[in-house]
C-alpha cells in the first residue's frame, strides 16, 4: 500500500501521498515518514513521499510495434510504476499487431509514446505467473528460495530464456 502511493504520488506530481493505514507498524518509523492532518476529518495521515524510479521495467501479455503494452491480469503496481518513472522497458510474452490493439484500445495499460524500449520474452514472467498464459511456479520458487550452494544458478539455468537459448532458440 505505501509502495503504490508513493508510486501515485509521483505519478500525480505530487510531493506526497497521504495513507491512514500505517499506524502500529513500524515501516513509518523506519522510514521517517512524517503525518499530516487530514483537513477535512482533522485525522492524523502518514504523508508516504512520492518515489520517482529512474527505470521500471514490466513484464506484460503483449505488446505492438509502436510499445504499446496490454496486460490481461491485475495492473495493480504496473500502472503507477510506469508513470512514476522516468524511463519505461517494456518485456512482452508475445508482438501483436497495431490492430489487434485497435480492437480494444481500453485493455491498453501503457501507451507506446512513453515505452523507450521493448523485448520479446516469452515465459518472462516466471517463475511468477502472467495471466492468462501461466500460473505461479510455486516449487520453482521454492527451489529459489533454498539456502544451499548453487541455488541461484541452478534457478538461473531454469529460466525459460535459458532453456530456450539451450535448444537453440535464444
Amino acid at each position: 500500500m505505501t509502495l503504490v502511493a508513493g508510486l501515485r504520488a509521483a505519478s500525480y506530481g505530487i510531493p506526497f501521498q497521504p495513507v491512514a493505514g500505517v499506524f502500529g507498524s513500524e515501516l513509518a518509523r523506519v522510514n521517517a515518514w512524517q503525518t499530516v492532518v487530514d483537513p477535512y476529518s482533522g485525522q492524523e495521515v502518514y504523508a508516504i513521499p512520492a518515489i520517482r524510479p529512474d527505470v521500471a521495467v514490466i513484464h506484460v501479455n503483449e505488446v505492438d510495434e509502436l510499445g504499446n503494452a496490454r496486460i490481461y491480469g491485475t495492473p495493480f503496481w504496473d500502472h503507477p510504476l510506469t508513470r512514476a518513472a522516468k524511463r519505461v522497458l517494456v518485456t512482452a510474452e508475445k508482438l501483436v499487431t497495431t490492430d489487434r490493439l485497435r480492437e480494444q484500445p481500453e485493455l491498453t495499460l501503457v501507451p507506446g509514446f512513453m515505452v523507450e524500449a521493448v523485448a520479446i520474452v516469452p515465459g518472462g514472467a516466471w517463475p511468477g505467473s502472467m495471466h492468462p498464459y501461466y500460473e505461479i511456479d510455486y516449487p520453482a520458487v521454492e527451489r529459489y528460495l533454498d539456502d544451499a550452494p548453487g541455488a541461484l544458478e541452478n534457478h538461473l539455468a531454469e529460466a525459460p530464456e535459458c532453456q530456450s537459448a539451450a535448444r537453440g532458440q535464444g
